[in-house]
């Protein structure tokens, strides 16, 4: 029976942690959208009947991926997938941008698809293809290769879609799971790749300090450069691009310890912008107050640290990097939203995985906890052959 269980829910703490979470992202996305089906029903209807389906199929996902043998596919077909998903970026320029980032298709008036939170899942699992093997001189030629493969990803997603918030999530997977081989022959690239982070955090903090804030005011219609001003100092740009920030800051403060209660929210009725996706946390705070946001961090590290506690003690390298990959995509996520509706860092449009609406982040988000699912399984079967075999020869 328990063998069972384990084998149609995988680490039973992660899968109570995703039903929760599932159900409370479900339950927040309606509050939420309350403020704009104001007077129409049939649109919160219409939002909630999408998020359910989307649920449902990325809980499919996430039973699928539990067992998918992902691992036997060669390489050729891991290129072949990059590729298409690289064409799906590209064909997103052809659909309208929103907020004047270009990241989606759409299939019909009230569904779209955002490529880049597939290519996000993807590149975890393709770093380890690439990179989990001891394959001496070639080694550098796989890191090469994938650094390549990223590197064209993050300038399509940065430069041609204009959505940096994505790219940033990219990259920080890509470096993370690039510094998970010990092997000799990438320790000066990875050296390499850790001095590009520090510069690229050097810049951040540059971009942000007064000198620079005062010649970027000069550019303030730009979108991207009005975050930048607007995390600076929201209150000089509170009818423009602060005022989104503010409203944020409102909200927060109004919740107190224990909110306003479920559904009390004020703020979403004022104009509040995408509450449901980029801003849910805020009414969250509002209605559930700071006791409601602590319980669900904790829930959330509930689900996270199975998979980082394995990811450390795993002795294969591709559950290693995959673990590490998933992990780290949920917390840059968690890390860039908070950040950005909290004011301490530029707003980047990055969603809380699980919580905030969108169709395309809830699926990647559930196909990636099924792929470190069976990533767990993997390492605790090859770490049980380990022991096994250390058992024999000491017995011999």
């Amino acid at each position: 029976m328990q063998k069972k269980i384990r084998f149609l829910l995988g680490d039973i703490r992660i899968s109570i942690a995703v039903a929760i979470l599932a159900v409370f992202g479900f339950l927040m996305i309606a509050s939420a959208e309350m403020g704009n089906s104001a007077g129409d029903t049939s649109y919160l209807t219409s939002i909630m009947v999408k998020q359910a389906v989307f649920t449902l199929l990325g809980l499919t996902a996430y039973f699928i991926l539990m067992h998918f043998p992902y691992r036997r596919f060669s390489i050729y077909i891991y290129w072949f997938v990059y590729g298409l998903i690289l064409l799906a970026l590209l064909a997103c320029r052809l659909f309208g941008g929103r907020n004047g980032a270009y990241g989606w298709i759409d299939i019909t008036s009230n569904i779209t698809v955002q490529p880049s939170e597939f290519a996000k899942v993807f590149m975890i699992v393709f770093a380890a293809k690439l990179l989990s093997k001891d394959r001496q001189d070639e080694n550098l030629d796989e890191l090469k290769r994938y650094a390549i493969a990223a590197a064209v990803y993050f300038l399509v997603i940065a430069v041609y879609q204009h959505d940096f918030g994505s790219a940033v999530v990219l990259f920080v997977i890509c470096y993370c799971i690039t510094l998970v081989p010990g092997y000799k022959q990438l320790r000066l690239c990875q050296l390499l790749l850790t001095g590009l982070i520090l510069l690229g955090l050097a810049l951040a903090l540059l971009a942000m300090s007064e000198p620079v804030t005062e010649l970027l005011k000069k550019h303030a219609d730009n979108y991207m450069v009005g975050r930048f001003l607007a995390a600076a100092d929201p209150f000089l740009y509170q009818y423009d691009n602060g005022y989104h920030l503010i409203m944020s800051l409102v909200s927060f403060a109004n919740g107190g310890w224990f909110g306003l209660g479920y559904g009390n929210s004020i703020h979403k009725y004022m104009n509040f912008p995408n509450p449901s996706n980029d801003f849910i946390l805020p009414v969250i705070v509002e209605e559930l107050g700071a006791a409601g946001f602590i319980g669900f961090i904790i829930v959330y590290g509930l689900m996270l640290f199975p998979i980082i506690s394995v990811s450390i003690h795993s002795k294969d390298n591709f559950s290693r990097m995959v673990l590490l990959g998933v992990s780290i995509y949920f917390i840059i996520h968690f890390i860039l939203n908070v950040g950005g509706v909290s004011g301490l860092i530029p707003l980047t449009g990055v969603p809380i995985l699980l919580i905030s609406s969108g169709g395309s982040s809830l699926l990647a988000a559930l196909a990636a906890l099924g792929i470190a699912q069976n990533e767990i399984e993997k390492s605790k079967e090859i770490n049980n052959e380990d022991h096994r075999g250390k058992i024999q020869e000491n017995a011999d």
